[in-house]
Formats: structure tokens, C-alpha cells, sequence
């Protein structure tokens, strides 16, 4: 009699156990950090890229772009975007970027950038190109636009 009450509270004790529902957590931080700072001697030339549809930097060792009021840069596999060509960086999700750099792969850009940066070099800042200057510091502006058509 004895080891049938024991069964029965043993069987029950587990009963319990496996209907009380488990509550299980998933946290996952990843942190992209920031990228290092752009860093050049005079603000690089905002050009055109008409199959895009988007400014590049030319003449610099960085991949920044103009879209839509904001620069975007793209370093270490990761884009950020910044009021500024020298930021301040915030990451943004591949998904979260404008239709046009979400459309091209990084290959695709710079082969753009430069056939539009040999035009550029060839017959210089004329009427047949829009471009402008890009600002480093938020809230001045976006550049000053120069050649042909506003685009911006």
C-alpha cells in the first residue's frame, strides 16, 4: 500500500513538473561597433551615377555615397549611414539602406564609380555631369551643387 501512495505522489509530482510551461529566453547582442573615421584633407567631390541614381565620392579611399540627404559608407562588410561624409556612423541593416544601394552589389558600384570618375578626370567638372562638394559637418547643408541639373 505503501509503495503504491508513493507511486501515486511520485506520478503526480511528475505530472506537475512536466505541465508547468518552461520559459525560455533568447538574447542575442551583436555589436558591428564603429568604423574608423574618414579621414581626408578636403571634402572629397560628390559625382553623379546615373544608372543608380545616387552621388559617389571620388578621388578618396572610401566607399561613401549620397542618397536621398544622407551619406551612407559602406566598410568591413557593413554599411553605415552619417549626416556627414565623416559621420558621425550609425550601422544600418542591408535592409534598412535605400532601394538603390540595396539593388547593386558593392562590385557593381565601384564599377560605376569608376566609369563615372573617368568621365569626371576627362573633362572635368562641366555641364555635362552634376556634382557637388560634400559637407563633414551635420546641418550646413548637403554640398553645394554644381554642373548641370540639381539631382539632388
Amino acid at each position: 500500500m505503501k509503495s503504491r501512495t508513493y507511486a501515486a505522489l511520485l506520478g503526480l509530482s511528475l505530472l506537475g513538473l512536466a505541465a508547468t510551461p518552461a520559459h525560455a529566453q533568447v538574447n542575442i547582442n551583436v555589436r558591428i561597433g564603429q568604423p574608423p573615421p574618414v579621414v581626408v584633407h578636403n571634402p572629397p567631390m560628390m559625382v553623379m551615377l546615373p544608372e543608380p541614381m545616387m552621388y559617389v565620392a571620388v578621388g578618396v579611399p572610401y566607399d561613401i555615397y549620397f542618397v536621398s540627404g544622407r551619406y551612407y559608407y559602406f566598410h568591413g562588410d557593413n554599411w553605415f549611414w552619417g549626416p556627414g561624409y565623416g559621420g558621425p556612423w550609425t550601422y544600418v541593416s542591408f535592409a534598412g539602406l535605400p532601394p538603390g544601394l540595396r539593388k547593386y552589389k558593392v562590385k557593381q558600384l565601384h564599377q560605376f564609380r569608376e566609369r563615372e570618375y573617368k568621365v569626371y578626370r576627362a573633362k572635368g567638372p562641366g555641364p555635362s555631369g552634376t556634382y557637388f562638394v560634400a559637407e563633414e559637418h551635420p546641418g550646413r547643408g548637403h554640398g553645394k551643387s554644381k554642373g548641370k541639373g540639381k539631382g539632388r
